[in-house]
Formats: structure tokens, C-alpha cells, sequence
């Protein structure tokens, strides 16, 4: 004990409190039946950005492919994602199956698909 300050009680009583509220938190944090820790199941949950679209050109392919493509949709802006990925952003959204049906035939296009959203932790919606 020391003297009359109090301080030997103190500690422990802030140990103790300390240690309350990391368990109460702990606790509050998983509850029974849980699935915290499980993976996600994005893809039910996956929206794509409506007219965004990535395209990935066969090595030294020139980026002018794509305005020959694609630029019948109104081409608004492409951007150079590396590794020969171009995020290409159009006007008029022809739809997926559209924009890969055009790649198919050109040699020249390694792969395209939609720009896709994905979510991790996202909170449930109240009813």
C-alpha cells in the first residue's frame, strides 16, 4: 500500500475495468451462429459500371484498336491500366455480350470485360 494518495487501489480498479471492457467488446463483436470469418459471396452481390469496360490488348498492339472497335459507342476516355489494360469508358453501352462478340474477331484483343464493382464488408441494409 502507499499511504494516504490512494494509488494502491487505484491500479488494480483500472486493470480490472480495462480488462472488463476488452472482454464486453470482444463479446459484442461475435455472436452466436455468426459467419464472421466465412468469405463473401461477391457475385450475387457484383454490379458492373455501366459503360466502363476493360480491354486487354495482345502485347505491342497499338491502342488505336480499340477507337476502331469500339468507337462507334462514343468513346469517352481511355486510361492505360498497365500490363497492356486499358479501363475504356463509352457513351453508348452496347451491353457485355456485345463488346466481347466484337473482340472475338480481332486477333488483336486479348480479353474484355465489364469494369466490375466488388464489395467486401458491406453492412446489411435495415428492414
Amino acid at each position: 500500500m502507499v499511504g494516504c494518495t490512494g494509488r494502491g487501489t487505484l491500479l488494480p480498479l483500472a486493470l480490472t475495468i480495462a480488462l472488463t471492457c476488452m472482454a464486453a467488446g470482444a463479446a459484442c463483436g461475435h455472436t452466436t451462429g455468426s459467419s464472421a470469418g466465412a468469405p463473401l459471396d461477391i457475385s450475387s452481390r457484383q454490379a458492373r459500371v455501366p459503360g466502363e469496360y476493360l480491354i486487354t490488348l495482345v502485347p505491342g498492339t497499338d491502342i488505336k484498336v480499340i477507337a476502331d472497335l469500339y468507337g462507334r459507342f462514343g468513346i469517352k476516355g481511355i486510361r492505360d491500366l498497365g500490363s497492356d489494360t486499358f479501363l475504356v469508358i463509352i457513351n453508348e453501352d452496347p451491353g457485355p455480350d456485345t463488346m466481347k462478340k466484337l473482340s472475338g474477331n480481332n486477333s488483336r484483343i486479348k480479353a474484355v470485360q465489364p469494369n466490375v464493382l466488388y464489395r467486401t464488408n458491406v453492412a446489411p441494409t435495415p428492414p
